[in-house]
């Protein structure tokens, strides 16, 4: 069955956890004994795609400051994330960990991207998590800086992340190393991983052309996010490529396939053009840029252009939920983005982004019978 393929009076057949057959319900003969569930006048649609969250920072919901631009979110979020961690909140954070995946199979997901790794046990607290709500998951272990404590000669795998891996070896299947961004980790680094990646297979990921205060930095060396790094990320000495971000990383050569860019808010025509062509994906988060106050992606430009697609909600920090739904909503309303369009960036765009099987976002014979019902868009 086509991905997109539009079935009305539908009636999915499923049998242990997996979809058997998709057809008409009318003039349907049905195994003797099945259990009929009329779901009423719905649409539904596949299990949605998450490609980019931080789940692990759900903890800071409600906690930092949003409307003020890019640089005082920072602000707010850095102090909170490098506080040391008494065992009681070291707890509510798991907690809310579990809670966030628990939030994101309820409103229909089932394919999640996760950036983590930033404090001890967290790729474990997020992986259990993922399975006891049925999500599959592809984490992003993020390395992040230009020195010790946080960058070393070691690769692939960021220090704090290392051990961990080395600890459980089921994290290592669905994780890779990714980056932060260009102007917050080493340009070798950001190489070394995405090169790790082409090898094994994975995807890499990183944040890209996020916001104004980005684009400044790397141009022109100046902004409220140097004063934000200037003494603490930033290297001493530190020389602004002046670049613009996609420039930056098609010259760094960390566009291309099996590349997921984040966000892709401060791109221009030209730099589309590019994206598209190098093979790599970009992963939109409408909301969450809409709270920052960082602009809008250009997404109809990118829409034309043939780049694929999808959609994630960034994290509780920045992001009032985790339902990638509404960010499809959110599209529609203020870009009149089609629907059909936007149902393939919420499933098969965002499965293939993340390097799931083929027939991932799909309601196809085999695969898992998770559905979301699609919100109206009239």
């Amino acid at each position: 069955m086509a991905p997109l393929a539009r079935v009305d009076d539908a009636l999915l057949l499923t049998r242990g956890g997996r979809i058997e057959a998709v057809g008409r319900w009318k003039g349907t003969r049905l195994p003797v004994g099945t259990l009929v569930r009329d779901l009423g006048s719905v649409c539904l649609m596949p299990g949605c795609t998450n490609a980019h969250t931080h789940v692990q920072l759900s903890w800071l919901a409600g906690r930092t400051l949003w409307g003020h631009g890019f640089a005082a979110w920072l602000t707010s979020l850095i102090p909170q994330v490098v506080a040391p961690v008494e065992s009681e909140e070291a707890k509510r954070r798991r907690d809310a960990v579990a809670a966030a995946c628990t939030a994101l199979a309820e409103c229909g997901t089932r394919w999640v991207g996760d950036v983590g790794g930033s404090a001890p046990g967290a790729l474990t607290a997020v992986r259990e998590a993922c399975d006891a709500a049925g999500l599959e998951i592809r984490q992003f272990c993020e390395w992040f800086g230009f020195a010790p404590p946080l960058v070393d000669g070691e690769s692939p795998w960021p220090p704090r992340c290392r051990a961990e891996i080395a600890a459980d070896a089921g994290l290592e299947a669905a994780c890779a190393p990714g980056g932060h961004a260009l102007y917050s980790t080493a340009p070798e680094i950001l190489q070394a991983a995405r090169e790790w990646c082409a090898r094994a297979g994975r995807v890499f990921s990183f944040h890209l052309a996020e916001s104004p205060e980005e684009t400044e930095l790397l141009t022109q060396g100046t902004g409220p996010l140097r004063a934000c790094y200037e003494g603490t990320v930033l290297p001493a000495g530190w020389r602004a490529p002046r670049l613009r971000p996609a420039a930056f990383a098609l010259g760094l050569g960390l566009l291309g396939p099996g590349v997921l860019a984040v966000h892709g808010v401060q791109l221009n025509g030209e730099e589309i053009a590019a994206l598209a062509a190098s093979g790599a994906a970009l992963c939109l988060c409408p909301r969450s840029n809409e709270h920052l106050g960082v602009g809008v992606a250009p997404v109809r430009q990118l829409m034309q252009s043939g780049v694929l697609l999808c959609l994630g909600t960034d994290g509780l920090s920045s992001n009032s939920d985790l339902d990638v739904r509404t960010e499809a909503l959110w599209l529609r309303e203020h870009l009149d983005i089609p629907v059909r369009a936007l149902v393939r960036l919420l499933t098969v765009n965002g499965a293939a982004a993340l390097g799931f099987p083929a027939g991932a976002g799909t309601l196809a014979p085999g695969q898992p019978a998770v559905f979301a019902v699609l919100p109206d868009m009239s």
